[in-house]
């Protein structure tokens, strides 16, 4: 009789437990969940505001180019447009904040009229089972002021699936820096008949084959100083170099000036006079910090 009762009450708790596992989803690998997280467009490099991009003179063709991201768990099952503008709040905003983060903090300006080329109805489409999308916007910087920032601020407006927009990043400032293969950090030294020191010189380029630099006895790129201790240097093709002063700056090219291309290097013969009247004979020897090695 014992016996029948525990068998019985076992058989009792195997339906119940039966019971009860059939009002949970079976958790083997072939259960779907469902979409994990919304679907999210964004620009991408949007999350810090500012986006700065090297540009090179001379290159043909050239664009700037914003990237339109879908943040999700799942591939998107069909194709997603995406229309953007140009927008100058995001440029105030992130003036307005440079500002408040550094006393120093110099403006950036939008790109003027005819530098660039957006479309009236600018619109990327990311397609199904993809994620990004380019909006490329044709650019041409010749005749840009060398000494403003220039950007093209843009902000996503809509999307035809009504997706979230991500409020970080869904604007974005696209700075332009200008280059060229004469550019960049340099090192070396500067010698005049009184003395030799080290100079940390930026060559910041004008054009395809101009560079413009400080006269070796300041510190940096000051731009008080812009009017009258800069110089401007023109590389040939053969590597010969020309010396005319920028703006109202008193420096006479005494020539032999080269720049070697292997090594970026250039060797500099000036002649520049100070404020009180003082001349100055300099031989100026720099190279570019991040030239590559030479094997000997």
């Amino acid at each position: 009789m014992k016996k029948r009762l525990f068998f019985a009450k076992k058989i009792r708790n195997v339906v119940v437990l039966c019971g009860v596992a059939g009002l949970f989803p079976s958790c083997n690998s072939d259960v779907d969940f469902g979409e994990q997280y919304k679907k999210t467009i964004y620009l991408v490099h949007g999350q810090n505001l500012l986006y700065t991009k090297e540009h090179r003179y001379g290159t043909e063709n050239d664009k700037l180019v914003f990237s339109v991201y879908c943040a999700s768990s799942e591939p998107i099952t069909a194709s997603v447009s995406v229309l953007l503008q140009i927008d100058g709040h995001a440029l105030d905003s992130l003036n307005a904040r440079g500002l408040l983060e550094n006393e120093a903090y110099v403006d950036r300006e939008i790109l003027p009229n005819g530098s660039y080329t957006f479309p009236a109805e600018a619109q990327v489409t990311i397609p199904a089972g993809q994620q990004y999308a380019l909006l490329e916007v044709p650019f041409y910087p010749e005749g840009l002021n060398s000494d403003v920032a220039y950007t093209l601020p843009v902000t996503i407006v809509s999307n035809s699936r009504n997706y979230d927009l991500s409020p970080e990043a869904r604007s974005l400032v696209y700075e332009v820096k200008m280059i060229n293969k004469y550019s960049g950090d340099f090192v070396g030294t500067s010698a005049d008949p009184s003395a030799v020191r080290p100079v940390q010189p930026v060559l910041k380029a004008i054009s395809v084959n101009q560079v413009r630099l400080p006269i070796h006895n300041l510190e940096a790129e000051e731009q008080q100083y812009l009017d009258s201790h800069f110089m401007l240097l023109t590389i040939a093709e053969d590597g010969k170099v020309a010396i005319a002063p920028w703006s109202n700056a008193k420096i006479a090219d005494l020539g032999g000036n080269f720049y070697d291309e292997v090594q970026q290097s250039y060797e500099l013969h000036y002649r520049y006079t100070d404020d009180n009247g003082d001349i100055f004979t300099v031989t100026e020897k720099i190279a570019n910090v991040n030239a590559p090695k030479i094997v000997q």
